[in-house]
Formats: structure tokens, sequence, C-alpha cells
């Protein structure tokens, strides 16, 4: 499916507006912890060759994350101690900006954290900040807990393989298992997932259709309710995107701890996966 540039914008007003307050109910911090609780925990898992920093926080050789649909870098901070530099990319300029102000706050280098604007399904020719060297030949790229806003699933994982390095590069992803989809993966782990609708667990991905009624569950809708296209992603589904994509090691599993959403959205619960693929040669 091609993605359409009603869906860029939709998403990028909503999180233009939202950005400095995304994560700031306590529910929604829950989460942010949970889901990096889960990161460290499975941080052998995921299969990249971390760094170890000495007490000045060098190391003897680079490890790369580009971290996709960034947002604040919740997930980049996480994982930031085992690499050494960390690149974001979001289509959102507020959420860029949230970005490199809270990298800024913790003391990060230009250098060593920061996001610029753009979108990897875009013609790239048209989007100079992110068509350059710099943003390629990654060793992981991260895109946590975003996937199910973007319509063309199948273009937006070719253009994640595209980012990593060939034979090593990792390419993982974050998202929300549907209801009634609640499979123990590969690993350990075993989390259900956490969609933003009622999905149907299909083997497509359980895409969402316009009607009246809230894809949260909720009505009148949830503002955010525009920008979801996805009502969670199957293993099945998942595994056969990367691989599709010249992924090859693809591993998948869910995360342990539901994950409680607020009463904006119904009090829903919810779970979340992780899968990881390595681009081929």
């Amino acid at each position: 499916m091609a993605e359409t540039a009603m869906s860029f914008e939709k998403n990028r007003q909503h999180f233009d507006e939202v950005a400095g307050t995304y994560d700031e109910k306590p529910w929604a911090q829950a989460i942010v912890r949970d889901i990096a609780a889960g990161v460290e925990a499975n941080r052998e898992w995921i299969g990249v060759d971390w760094v170890q920093k000495d007490a000045a926080g060098h190391s003897d050789r680079a490890v790369r994350l580009l971290d996709y649909a960034c947002g604040p870098g919740n997930v980049a901070s996480t994982l930031f101690p085992y690499v050494t530099q960390v690149r974001g990319i979001d289509l959102s300029s507020g959420m860029v900006k949230e970005f490199n102000r809270r990298a800024e706050a913790m003391g990060y280098s230009r250098g060593e954290f920061h996001a610029v604007e753009g979108n990897l399904l875009a013609d790239p020719a048209t989007q100079s900040a992110i068509g350059g060297g710099e943003l390629f030949d990654f060793d992981l790229l991260t895109c946590s807990m975003a996937f199910h806003h973007i319509e063309d699933s199948e273009l937006a994982v070719k253009r994640f393989v595209e980012r990593v390095k060939p034979g090593t590069g990792v390419v993982l992803i974050i998202d929300l298992v549907p209801d009634g989809s609640h499979h123990h993966g590969h690993g350990h782990g075993h989390s259900h997932g956490h969609d933003h609708a009622n999905g149907k667990g299909s083997d497509h991905g359980s895409k969402l259709t316009d009607d009246k009624q809230s894809r949260w569950g909720l009505f009148p809708a949830h503002p955010a309710d525009s920008t979801i296209a996805h009502a969670g992603f199957t293993k099945d589904r998942m595994e056969n995107l990367l691989k599709k994509a010249g992924c090859v090691d693809v591993k998948y599993m869910q995360l342990d701890k539901e994950l409680a959403f607020g009463h904006e959205l119904g009090n829903m619960k919810k779970r979340a996966f992780m899968v990881r693929g390595r681009r081929a040669e």
C-alpha cells in the first residue's frame, strides 16, 4: 500500500502538538520504563556487538544506532550506554526538537546524540537532511511503538534495512500484538500485544478501516486516532516483512509485562513484541 501525503501530515501535526507533553503522564512514564526494561533485559538477544565504554565514556570502536520515528528518544537513551553514536529521524519537527533538547539536558554532544527531521518513506531526493552518507551503515536501526502509524509496512522495513550495514546490521522493531493474537515468541519473554484498536489478528497486520467509531474503542475518537494505520502485527507478519526485505536470523519475542494505558485511552492493557533481523550480506 502506498503511503499517502495525508497520512504523513496527520502524523506530523499530531506529534508536533504533543511533543512537549508526550510522556509526561504517570501511565505514559510507566510504559516508557516497561519498554526500556524489556530492551535492557534482552539486549544480548538483539544481537548487536555492543561496546564497553571506559569511565570517560570512550570506546576503542564505533557502534552506531539510528532511531527512526524517534520521538523524544526513549529507546535511544536506553541503548546509548552500549553504542558510541545515536542518530534520530522523525517526521515531526516538534519531536526532533524534544529529542535534541533532552540530549542536551543529559549532557550529550551533538556528535553523540542528535536527531533530524525526515521521512524514510518519502522521496529521498527531496530530503537533504537524511540523504547523506552519515545516515547509512548503522549497526542497529530501532523503531519503537511507531510502526503501527506507518501505512506501508513493507516499504518501511525495506527502507530500514537499507540503512544498516550489510552482513552485520540489525533492524529492531518494537510494537503491538493484535488482540486475540498472543503468541509466545522465540527467545525469552512473552508478551501479548498492545494495539490502538480492536485488532483482528490477521497475518496481514490488522489494517484498520475508516468508520465513525474510534479505532481505540472510544467515542468520541481520541486525537491520536486518525494517525493509527494498523491495530497491531502478528508474529508471522513481522517475520515475513523482515525476511522479504532481506533479513536473516529473524527472531521474535513478546515482552513479559503488560502495558497499561491511562483513562484517556480507555484504561486498556496491552502487550508489546520485539522482532529483530540481521541484514544479509
